[in-house]
Parts: structure tokens; C-alpha cells; sequence
């Protein structure tokens, strides 16, 4: 996946959970969030040859963890406006 994807269905559950007022939250965010957040926001960290700049697996799991919630969070959305 492209980063720069990868950043925007991030900023965009973000921008979702702060509209809605009800359905499931996004998991609280801390420095492994802003760890991983930094590394996609740089480009490289998602190619085969990242090394260091790679994602750890906690970064990726708090990653995953975020993308899940934010899906959660959609579909809620949109079964509650009647559009599902």
C-alpha cells in the first residue's frame, strides 16, 4: 500500500471520529502511534527495503489496531445515516 493512502484513511478515521458522536472510538493514541505515524509520513518505511526506518511489530500492530477501529467506525456511520 502506498503511504500516502496509508496516511490519508488514517487522517481520515481521525477527521470521522471527531464528527460522529456516537459508534465504536478509535483506540487512544500515544508515542507508538506518533512513532509509526512519522515513519509512514516520511515514505520509505513501507518498502521492502526499509531497514530502520521499518515499522516495528508494536508500531504496526497499534497501526492495524487504528485502521480496524476507524472501519468499525464507518460502517457504523453509515448504517446509522441510513446509506447501508
Amino acid at each position: 500500500m502506498p503511504a500516502g493512502l496509508l496516511l490519508e484513511a488514517w487522517n481520515f478515521f481521525e477527521d470521522l471520529a471527531h464528527s460522529v458522536t456516537a459508534g465504536p472510538p478509535l483506540p487512544s493514541q500515544g508515542p507508538v502511534h506518533d512513532s509509526a505515524y512519522e515513519k509512514v509520513f516520511g515514505g520509505d518505511t513501507l518498502e521492502p527495503a526499509a531497514d530502520e526506518e521499518a515499522l516495528t511489530d508494536e508500531e504496526t500492530a497499534a497501526v492495524r489496531g487504528l485502521l480496524r477501529a476507524g472501519l468499525d467506525l464507518w460502517e457504523d456511520a453509515v448504517r446509522r445515516s441510513g446509506a447501508g
